[in-house]
């Protein structure tokens, strides 16, 4: 029998595409998923038509009995996400400076998407 992490990563990936194909569907170009570094993972890398950089947290929680997804985007899940984006940046040779980007973040509250840009 599968785990429960199995499951809770089986849903977590549900969520991740949930959240890309609407942001494809709000006219964002995807990039890349899951990238992972040592110091953190980046869940979705999309890129607007003006060429900015959204890096995209996603949040799932199935009922609001333990909270809202948004409020699980904490301080210390900011700073891994943000140490992944440097990271991501100067492996891509991208000078943070001049880079024009952005973190959002895609809350899934059971079927319910909220779209929080620019957190």
């Amino acid at each position: 029998m599968p785990s429960k992490q199995y499951f809770a990563s089986l849903i977590g990936h549900q969520a991740e595409q949930k959240a890309k194909e609407y942001l494809k569907q709000q006219g964002l170009q995807f990039v890349e998923e899951n990238y992972r570094v040592k110091v953190g993972e980046i869940d979705l890398i999309m890129q607007t038509s003006d060429e900015t950089w959204v890096f995209v947290e996603v949040k799932y929680r199935q009922s609001d009995d333990y909270g809202h997804a948004a409020e699980y985007f904490t301080s210390s899940k900011r700073r891994k996400l943000i140490r992944a984006i440097m990271w991501f940046l100067k492996e891509h040779q991208l000078n943070p400076e001049e880079t024009a980007m952005r973190i959002d973040l895609i809350a899934l509250d059971g079927a319910q998407l909220n779209w929080i840009k620019n957190v």
